[in-house]
C-alpha cells in the first residue's frame, strides 16, 4: 500500500472509536432479521427502463460521495422525471491507490484530475421508460462536481425548478480556503421543456462545498425559502477538516421587476442557523474554519477532533453537513430545522413563527455525538408526531418524538444476516410505507468510505405497526453489496405502491419496482396539494388521513430530504385493508385546516387550497350569536337577514371545515 493509503488508518480508527463510543445497548426498536408476511418483492428494472445505460462519472469503490437522485415532474405530464448528479473521486486518493508502485507521478496526477469530476443527467419519464433530455433541456453539466439536487417551484409559477448543489474541489492549500468550492446553480423552468440559469439574478449561488438544498416556507409568506448546506472538506490523508457554514436564503419575491425572485441571506438574522458555532461575517459567503486531529489515535480514548470552536459536542453542530430537514417537530404549525452534522452533534432549530429560530438541541434531548449523514421524519409509531432517523458511520439513530416535547433515542443495530456484526457507513434514510399496511417503514443506504471498511449492505426495515423495526432486506430482494449513496422513494410507474431508486458509486443506477399494490390487496391514497395563499405545491404542509376506526395517518410534504436529493411532493399513504377514508385534513401555512370528505381510495386526491374564513365573516358569526342570546331567536333571525346571501353560504360552507 502506498503512503497515502497508510495515512488513512487514523481516520478509520477515529471514526470507529466514535461510532463505538455512542453505541449503548439497543432499546428494543430493531430486530436483526425477519420475513415479509405479505410476500412483497422488489425487482431491479434498471435495464428495461433505460436507467442502467447512463454513467455519471468514474466508478468508485469507496471514495465518492455521490451520485444523488432527485425526482420532479418538470414537464407537467403527470409522471416523475429524474435528475442524477455526478460521481467523482473528490480527493484523488482512490485514483492514486489504483496505480502500481513506480508509476510516473505525471501519469497519476493526470488521472486524478480526470477523475475529480463527473456529469449529470435529466431523464424524462415516458411511461416508465427514461430518455436522456439533459442537453435539450439545458441542464446538462459536464466536468461537474454537482452532488445534490432538489426540485421546487421557487418562483410560484406552477412548474418545478431545479437547484444544483456543487461540491467543488477538495483543495487544502491555505490560499484556496475561500476558493475550493464551486457556485451552486438555480435553473428556472421555462415551461416549455427547457431551463434558464438564473443563479446570479436570485443570489442563490452558494460558493461553498455544497451537498444539498432543502426548501420550505419558513416565514409563511406564501413563497419558498431555501436552506443550502455545505460539508466543507475532509482530508483522508492527514485528517484535517475545513468545515463551512450553511446559508439560510429567504425569498423576497420579485422586488426589481425582472420576473425572477431575489433571495436574501438571513443566516445570522434568523438565529445563527449556520450549522456550527462559527458564523459568517458577510452575506452569501460561508465562513470556513481549519480543524485537525490532535494526534493519531492509538487505542481507546486516543486522539480527538479539534473543532474551530474548540468543542466537538457543540449543540450547534460541527459545520460538516450532509443533510438537513424541515419538519414540524412540536406540532405548532411552523417548520423547524434539523441538521445532520458529521463528527459531533446534529442540531435542531425551533421556528418561533416570527422569522427567527431558537437552538433547542439540548432542551429536546438530541445532545448525542454521532456522524450524521442522512435525515428524514415521519410518524412511525402512530402517535401523531414526527419521529426522526439519522444515519451514521455506525449505528443509526432513531429518535422517537415524545408529544413534541423531547426525543427518546433508539438505535439501529446494523447487524445484518451475513455481516458478522460489522460497523456500517450509512448514508440515505427514508421512511415510507412499502407494503401499504398503514405504517411507515425505513430504508437506508450504505457505502464504505475508505479501504479499511468492508463491503456494505443497504437495509429495509419493516414496521410492525408500533414502531418496532425488523430487517427484511434479503427477503424482499434488496440484498447485495454495493457502495450506495443517494436514494429516493417514489411511485415512478403510478401503480400505487412506492418504488426505490439507489445511486451507486461502484455501479449503475438501480431502480427497484415494488409489487405491493398487485399482491397484497392493500389500498392506498395519494394527496397532491395545490396552494394559493400557501406555496404552490404545499411544501411543508401537514396532511392527516383519518380512517373510519379513528386512527390517523400523518405526513408532510418535502422538497429536499434524505441524502443528496429529493422525492415526490405528493403525500402517499397506505391504507391496509381499509376501503373507506373518513376524512382528509390539510393544515395550510395560513393556519387554516381544510377538511375533505367523500374521498375515493386507490387514487390521487388533488386538494386545491381554499381560502380561510374572512375576519369579517367570523365577526358576523360572533355578532349573530350574541344577538340570538340577547334579543332572542327572532332578533337573531333579523340580524342574519341584514346580511347578504353570500355571508350565509360562507358560514354554511365552512361549518364542517374548521
Amino acid at each position: 500500500m502506498n503512503q497515502s493509503g497508510r495515512r488513512s488508518l487514523p481516520t478509520l480508527v477515529l471514526l470507529v472509536l466514535l461510532a463505538s463510543a455512542f453505541s449503548p445497548a439497543l432499546g428494543g426498536a430493531v430486530q436483526s432479521s425477519g420475513s415479509d408476511p405479505l410476500g412483497v418483492e422488489f425487482t431491479d428494472v434498471s435495464n428495461i427502463t433505460g436507467l442502467s445505460n447512463i454513467s455519471s462519472g468514474p466508478l468508485s469503490n469507496w471514495a465518492s460521495y455521490g451520485p444523488g437522485t432527485s425526482w420532479g415532474d418538470y414537464d407537467g405530464d403527470g409522471d416523475l422525471d429524474l435528475y442524477v448528479t455526478a460521481r467523482f473521486d473528490q480527493l484523488g486518493m482512490e485514483t492514486e491507490d489504483s496505480f502500481a508502485e513506480g508509476t510516473a507521478q505525471s501519469v497519476i496526477d493526470g488521472a486524478i484530475v480526470e477523475n475529480r469530476s463527473g456529469e449529470t443527467f435529466l431523464m424524462r419519464n415516458d411511461g416508465g421508460q427514461f430518455v436522456d433530455v439533459s442537453v435539450v433541456a439545458g441542464v446538462k453539466l459536464a466536468n461537474s462536481t454537482a452532488i445534490g439536487a432538489s426540485w421546487a417551484d421557487f418562483d410560484g409559477d406552477g412548474d418545478v425548478d431545479l437547484y444544483i448543489s456543487n461540491f467543488g474541489a477538495a483543495d487544502f492549500s491555505a490560499s484556496a480556503i475561500h476558493s475550493g468550492g464551486e457556485e451552486n446553480i438555480m435553473f428556472s423552468n421555462n415551461g416549455d421543456g427547457t431551463f434558464s440559469d438564473v443563479t446570479e439574478l436570485t443570489n442563490l449561488g452558494n460558493p461553498g462545498h455544497s451537498t444539498g438544498g432543502v426548501w420550505a416556507d419558513y416565514d409563511h409568506d406564501g413563497d419558498l425559502d431555501l436552506y443550502s448546506i455545505n460539508s466543507g472538506i475532509v482530508d483522508e490523508r492527514d485528517f484535517e477538516m475545513w468545515p463551512e457554514t450553511n446559508i439560510l436564503y429567504r425569498n423576497e419575491g420579485d422586488s426589481d421587476g425582472d420576473g425572477v425572485p431575489e433571495f436574501s441571506d438571513q443566516t445570522i438574522e434568523a438565529g445563527r442557523l449556520s450549522g456550527q458555532e462559527l458564523n459568517p461575517s458577510e452575506d452569501f459567503i460561508p465562513a470556513v474554519s481549519n480543524e485537525s486531529q490532535d494526534e493519531a489515535p492509538s487505542g481507546v480514548g486516543g486522539g480527538n477532533v479539534v473543532l474551530g470552536n474548540g468543542n466537538v459536542l457543540s449543540p450547534a453542530g460541527t459545520g460538516v453537513t450532509w443533510a438537513a430537514l424541515w419538519f414540524d417537530y412540536n406540532q405548532d404549525g411552523w417548520e423547524d430545522l434539523f441538521i445532520a452534522s458529521d463528527f459531533g452533534i446534529s442540531p435542531l432549530y425551533e421556528n418561533n413563527g416570527d422569522g427567527t429560530f431558537d437552538l433547542v438541541t439540548i432542551e429536546v434531548g438530541l445532545l448525542l455525538q454521532g456522524t450524521g449523514m442522512g435525515a428524514h421524519a415521519a410518524d412511525i409509531d402512530g402517535d401523531g408526531d414526527f419521529d426522526l432517523c439519522q444515519t451514521n458511520f455506525g449505528p443509526n439513530f432513531i429518535w422517537y418524538n415524545q408529544d413534541g416535547q423531547s426525543f427518546q433515542r433508539e438505535l439501529d443495530s446494523d447487524f445484518h444476516n451475513d455481516d458478522d456484526k460489522r460497523i456500517t457507513v450509512n448514508w440515505d434514510c427514508h421512511f415510507f410505507d412499502y407494503d401499504l399496511d398503514g405504517d411507515f417503514d425505513l430504508f437506508t443506504t450504505a457505502g464504505r468510505i475508505n479501504t479499511y471498511v468492508p463491503t456494505q449492505e443497504n437495509t429495509l426495515f419493516r414496521n410492525d405497526g408500533n414502531g418496532w423495526l425488523t430487517d427484511i432486506t434479503d427477503e424482499v430482494g434488496l440484498g447485495g453489496h454495493k457502495k450506495s449513496m443517494g436514494a429516493s422513494v417514489v411511485d415512478f410507474d403510478g401503480d400505487g405502491d412506492i418504488d426505490i431508486i439507489v445511486a451507486n458509486s461502484d455501479g449503475p443506477l438501480q431502480l427497484f419496482e415494488n409489487n405491493a399494490a398487485q399482491i397484497t390487496g392493500n389500498h392506498w391514497l395519494k394527496i397532491e396539494l395545490q396552494g394559493n395563499q400557501s406555496n404552490s405545491y404545499g411544501i411543508g404542509m401537514l396532511v392527516e388521513v383519518e380512517l373510519p376506526n379513528g386512527s390517523v395517518i400523518s405526513q408532510q410534504t418535502y422538497a429536499g430530504s434524505g441524502y443528496l436529493g429529493s422525492g415526490d411532493p405528493v403525500v402517499h399513504v397506505g391504507l391496509g385493508s381499509e376501503t373507506q377514508v373518513k376524512e382528509v385534513r390539510v393544515k395550510w401555512s395560513t393556519g387554516h385546516v381544510q377538511v375533505i370528505h367523500n374521498v375515493t381510495i386507490d387514487q390521487t386526491l388533488v386538494v386545491l387550497e381554499e381560502a380561510p374564513p374572512s375576519v369579517e365573516g367570523d365577526l358576523w358569526i360572533i355578532l349573530t350569536a350574541i344577538a340570538i342570546l340577547v334579543l332572542g331567536f327572532g332578533g337573531g333571525i333579523f340580524v342574519i337577514r341584514t346580511r347578504n346571501d353570500s355571508a350565509l353560504s360562507e358560514v354554511d360552507s365552512n361549518s364542517s371545515k374548521d
